[in-house]
């Protein structure tokens, strides 16, 4: 076949005979499609948009306000439900959805039925109990952070570690969460970081997405890993309306990648400062104590035993005041 650009469609012309072709098949409209909804939105159009999706396939959906009923007020992801509708192209970016007429919820969708059945499962084991969830470390010095490495994550997390701890020691174990692969891989590199030696604590993050991303963090085998972990555990997973299992694991839970940075990485500014503060305040109580003494010692009538009894308390503050400055400088040095 010769490449003849004269023979050729345009972007443009191709997109149009698409539509041309979809719009006017019988076959695309009026179809009858039953799913399970996913990533649903609500516009301030008052429009609903969201996918419907099966084990393997999903479509997305356009439900616009003047075909929704009451019933719409109840779909959420997880529903199953069966809609009426014709596909839709939208020409510039030649992407095709299914426009709703009619919906109908059916129940809940079989991924959302197991999921709740393995929560209930791993819920009854106590895996979620609070009395389970180890303390986030103060000063930690070494932090393992598991992402994807085309994550916007990870520039959420450098940002929040240059800002307050810029010497912090970060080990980065690069995974996906898309394809078949995600769990096996997502549980290597958390082991990987997990029996590290030096490692204080884990973030796992991920900057949203469609929730069908987020699968890998309901993996039973990362749950259980994650509630027998050693070291604590911090989710910065990004995903506001559905709390992931591991999530319902971690020892903290944090709602983005940078809030869960902020939680374990310790601010370095702000610890001066109070140490700062903290002295101004010993120099402060030093000099009124020492001059609260000398006036009790002026105005001491008892003798001199009273007055060696005055020094010996005025020398014990300052053994412990010296002690005290000796033990934050110590801590601060240790922080490097």
């Amino acid at each position: 076949m010769n490449l003849d650009p004269a023979d050729s469609y345009s972007v443009a012309a191709l997109s149009q005979c698409i539509e041309q072709v979809l719009s006017s098949s019988p076959q695309f409209n009026d179809v009858l499609l039953k799913g399970e909804i996913s990533n649903l939105t609500r516009a301030a159009s008052g429009h609903i948009y969201f996918s419907l999706k099966d084990e393997d396939y999903i479509i997305a959906c356009a439900l616009f306000r003047q075909f929704q009923s009451g019933d719409c007020n109840e779909l959420c992801d997880g529903l199953q439900v069966v809609a009426l509708g014709s596909i839709m192209v939208y020409v510039p970016r030649s992407q095709y959805q299914l426009s709703i007429k009619k919906i109908t919820p059916i129940g809940k969708g079989s991924s959302s039925l197991e999921l709740e059945r393995l929560r209930d499962k791993l819920n009854a084991e106590g895996l979620f109990n609070q009395e389970r969830k180890k303390p986030v470390p103060r000063l930690p010095r070494k932090v393992g952070i598991i992402t994807s490495k085309d994550s916007a994550a990870i520039k959420d997390i450098l940002a929040v570690v240059n800002a307050q701890c810029p010497e912090m020691d970060l080990v980065f174990a690069y995974v996906t969460s898309q394809g078949d692969s995600a769990s096996s891989n997502m549980v290597q590199a958390f082991n990987w970081l997990a029996t590290m030696k030096g490692i204080d604590a884990i973030i796992i993050a991920r900057g949203g997405g469609p929730s069908e991303d987020f699968m890998v963090f309901n993996d039973e085998y990362l749950v259980r890993a994650i509630a027998s972990s050693t070291k604590p555990i911090i989710t910065g997973i990004g995903h506001e309306r559905d709390v992931c299992l591991a999530d319902l694991a971690a020892d903290y839970r944090a709602s983005t990648p940078s809030t869960a940075a902020r939680a374990v990485i310790p601010d370095i500014l702000e610890m001066r400062n109070g140490l700062s503060s903290l002295r101004t305040s010993l120099v402060r109580s030093y000099d009124s104590y020492r001059r609260t003494i000398e006036i009790k010692e002026k105005e001491d009538e008892l003798g001199k035993k009273d007055k060696e009894r005055n020094i010996i308390r005025y020398q014990a503050a300052i053994v412990f005041l010296i002690a005290l400055l000796m033990l934050i400088m110590a801590i601060f040095l240790l922080r490097g």
